[in-house]
């Protein structure tokens, strides 16, 4: 699979992509069956086919801004332990071979910026050496939003025991070596790039906000999961620590970019992932 590529005035983002996941994130939105999917008509072909099953992806972004490589969330990871979603265990992805696309290596990357510390978003962290975690961008500063790192540090009973074990193999290896920095949730990157509060899905939840020449992307994390919850909003998951807070988050977002020119990158969009919002007499669609 070709990586996809965006340009916003003087940044580009490429999409790096490690797995497809329509099937599990379908489980996780209650309210998308296959029966309300197909009611749907413009997700398909793109975002679910003509059955009502959803396409989707486990994908980072790379975004080239101000001659700085930052890469948007790590994905899964490789060797990684879980118990809670089998299919996401002891991977064996080339997504780091990914790199070499934009003859880049590991080293190159200067900072990787997590939205949020679910297992899908932090595993590429670290990978395994010799049995021991080690961080896979040695040169990067790795950005968490701090509230975001203080709730999980806690090991939250709530949730699931797969994210913990995230926590303890992709951030606290990153932490102990000194790579991390502990931001705010609307810490600004570099002059174009920079998070956006988002929280719900999880307590401090961001999304990343590219912004030059007057063109503007927000690449979402997991504000949406799937373009169905922008025909919906009100489809909650099951994977949203504050549900109620989520929703509000995500009419939020789409009421502020619904009707305007920013191009909506969603971070489990099946391709071609970016479109734009469209406000319409009976709530939102989604124009690629």
């Amino acid at each position: 699979m070709t990586s996809l590529k965006w340009t916003i005035g003087d940044v580009d983002i490429f999409q790096m992509v490690e797995l497809e996941a329509g099937k599990l994130i379908q489980s996780i939105i209650k309210n998308a069956t296959p029966e309300r999917i197909q009611d749907i008509n413009w997700l398909s072909p793109h975002f679910a086919d003509d059955q009502g099953n959803l396409k989707a992806l486990v994908q980072g972004f790379l975004i080239k801004s101000d001659g700085k490589n930052i890469l948007i969330d790590t994905c899964n990871g490789n060797d990684k332990r879980r118990i809670d979603i089998p299919e996401w265990a002891n991977l064996q992805t080339g997504f780091l071979q990914k790199l070499g696309e934009f003859r880049l290596t590991e080293k190159d990357i200067n900072v990787v910026a997590c939205t949020h510390l679910h297992m899908d978003h932090v595993g590429w962290n670290t990978r395994l050496e010799h049995g021991v975690w080690l961080p896979t961008f040695p040169n990067a500063k790795y950005l968490f939003a701090q509230e975001e790192y203080e709730y999980w540090v806690k090991k939250p009973e709530k949730e699931i025991a797969d994210d913990k074990a995230a926590f303890d193999d992709s951030v606290n290896p990153i932490i102990e070596a000194g790579l991390a920095q502990l931001v705010s949730a609307d810490f600004r990157i570099d002059r174009h790039v920079s998070f956006m509060p988002t929280a719900g899905h999880t307590p401090a939840h961001v999304s990343v906000v590219v912004e030059s020449k007057n063109q503007r992307a927000i690449i979402s994390g997991d504000v949406l999961h799937h373009p169905c919850q922008i025909a919906n909003p009100t489809w909650s998951t099951d994977a949203d620590t504050l549900p109620e807070k989520a929703l509000a988050t995500r009419r939020r977002v789409l009421n502020a970019i619904a009707g305007t020119e920013t191009l909506l990158i969603g971070s489990h969009f099946a391709n071609p992932v970016a479109g734009r919002v469209v406000r319409t007499n009976n709530g939102y669609v989604f124009k690629i």
